[in-house]
């Protein structure tokens, strides 16, 4: 296991909290597009974080709880679009 530098450990923490921040607007918002908006950048930020600390699975699981978080946010506006 390699240890992680404070740039891969601020990029997946950045991206655990944007999962987060973009999942909280999907439920908030009464805009459906804008919560599939934010979960595609939300998403495309987590998957980045993922790439960058793919070589430490503390890293990794803080990148993959905001990936799946801003596809959560995806999901909820989808589910308000269509319904």
């Amino acid at each position: 296991m390699q240890h992680s530098t404070a740039l891969t450990k601020t990029a997946c923490i950045s991206a655990l909290i944007i999962g987060v921040l973009s999942a909280a607007f999907a439920f908030s918002t009464k805009t459906p597009s804008y919560a599939v908006t934010a979960g595609a950048i939300g998403a495309l930020i987590g998957l980045t974080s993922l790439y960058i600390g793919r070589k430490n699975i503390d890293d990794m699981q803080l990148a993959a709880a905001g990936v799946f978080m801003a596809v959560v946010a995806c999901l909820v506006g989808l589910w308000q679009i269509y319904n």
